[in-house]
């Protein structure tokens, strides 16, 4: 009986010590997920893909420079909160402008790159591209 009650001892500690851990890194992932609100950017780009959409393709270049204004200001508060989404963010951002502001920029590639960037600020984790 002492043996058993042993091995249920040794089987059971360690479980509950990476079930523990598990619990713990998954709250701590949940928390530093999170970018913060990132509605004003969205505001801007939806002003962009308006512009745009109008045909409006110069307006819509000087409007993404605010967005560009505006996301770079924030880089030290949001980066931090979790790199690999901000990261995910800005390659579409950098995307979005250089379709823009090509010397003849292509109304389909712009509309294109917009929507992966409205994609992405919605849900970095999980691009719809």
């Amino acid at each position: 009986m002492k043996q058993i009650l042993l091995a249920i001892a040794l089987i059971a500690a360690p479980v509950a010590a990476f079930t523990g851990f598990e619990l713990y890194a998954g709250a701590t992932t949940a928390k530093t997920a999170d970018l913060g609100d990132l509605s004003s950017f969205k505001a801007i780009i939806a002003d962009v893909r308006a512009l745009a959409a109008k045909g409006d393709l110069a307006a819509a270049a000087k409007r993404i420079t605010d967005y560009e204004t505006a996301w770079d200001q924030a880089q030290s508060a949001i980066r931090p909160l979790n790199p690999n989404d901000w990261n995910t963010i800005d390659a579409a951002s950098d995307d979005a402008m250089k379709a823009l502001r090509k010397s003849t920029p292509s109304a389909a590639e712009v509309d294109k790159t917009l929507a992966v960037l409205a994609a992405v600020l919605d849900n970095p984790a999980h691009p719809a591209q």
